[in-house]
């Protein structure tokens, strides 16, 4: 009888984790997913492969011990805003530096790791993407030392409760009007969540994939400002999309960084600057025009919501417990 494989993901209660979670634990991986606030969690206990810990991942005693005895780590670790200086170089490169180190000191080969689509050490447009460029390279410089590294690139990422399509809805429910939006012209290749998690599940015993770097897309290119509209559209709201020049764009990334939730900042704006499309390779293959179809059925009655679920597949577990 084979012994289960145990994986430890970093980041697993976060929205990608989550669906993660249970498709690695349905392979039959044993899965732990180490959280500051586990009581937030629980639907992730529903799973009897998936073990979830109160943990603080940044204390480096404890990450290693929480390293004992896995076979595999995924790092899913990341942050859009920083709530302190410094917090993008804390996060993106020296959290890496402890994962490798207490990955090398426990007999850890095997890593897979999420940046993002855009991340250059050298060249990204802002700080979140040459912080993301800077770990990955320091992963990917270990790799070549006996930890076999993949890593993925994806565009912005999209599925229930993610903090995309959810945010905007939530905000233009809000609106009579007009809404002003900023870089309305950058564009993405929005990613559904289940196709990106398929990627990574596939990759793991796939020796191919190490020291690989893959950029995920879904399958069509859009401009921020129509990806509004299509939410706009199927929620049949009073609102039209005003967008803003450069000017006024960096106006309002000024005025709402420093406002609380930062919806908005100068690095966001430095993102933006860089179409977030992957020009060559693969594309996933769900439709982000055919997800907000069932928008509706998510800002609407529990019927509708039903109905929604029964018609729009969904990856991995199938009751989803996100």
């Amino acid at each position: 009888m084979n012994k289960q494989r145990k994986v430890l993901l970093l980041g697993g209660s976060g929205f990608i984790g989550k669906q993660l979670a249970f498709a690695l634990a349905n392979r039959g991986w044993q899965v732990t997913v180490p959280s500051r606030r586990p009581h937030r969690n629980r639907s992730l206990l529903v799973h009897p492969n998936i073990r979830l810990l109160e943990a603080n991942i940044t204390d480096e005693t404890r990450l290693r011990e929480l390293c004992e005895g896995q076979q595999m780590v995924v790092n899913l670790v990341g942050i859009l805003h920083e709530r302190r200086k410094g917090d993008f170089r804390r996060y993106h490169v020296d959290f890496i530096k402890a994962v490798v180190e207490a990955c090398c000191e426990t007999g850890i080969k095997r890593l897979l790791h999420v940046s993002a689509l855009g991340a250059d050490q050298a060249t990204g447009s802002s700080l979140y993407l040459r912080s993301k460029g800077e770990g990955e390279n320091l992963l990917h410089t270990f790799g070549q030392r006996g930890l076999q590294v993949t890593s993925f690139q994806p565009s912005v990422v999209f599925g229930k409760e993610d903090d995309f399509i959810n945010r905007f809805a939530g905000i233009l429910k809000l609106f009579f009007g007009y809404f002003p939006l900023a870089c309305a012209d950058s564009k993405l290749a929005p990613v559904y969540v289940g196709d990106l998690v398929e990627r990574m599940v596939n990759a793991v015993d796939d020796r191919e994939s190490h020291a690989k770097r893959y950029t995920v897309c879904g399958p069509e290119v859009f401009t921020l400002r129509q990806i509004l509209e299509l939410i706009i559209d199927s929620l049949q709201l009073p609102v039209r999309v005003m967008p803003l020049g450069k000017g006024l764009s960096r106006m309002q990334a000024l005025i709402l960084q420093n406002l609380p939730g930062k919806l908005f900042t100068m690095d966001n704006y430095r993102s933006l600057q860089t179409d977030n499309v992957c020009p060559d390779g693969d594309h996933c293959e769900t439709s982000l025009r055919q997800y907000l179809h069932g928008l509706p059925a998510m800002f609407g009655n529990k019927r509708n919501y039903d109905s929604f679920r029964k018609d729009y597949p969904q990856p991995g577990n199938p009751e989803d417990h996100l």
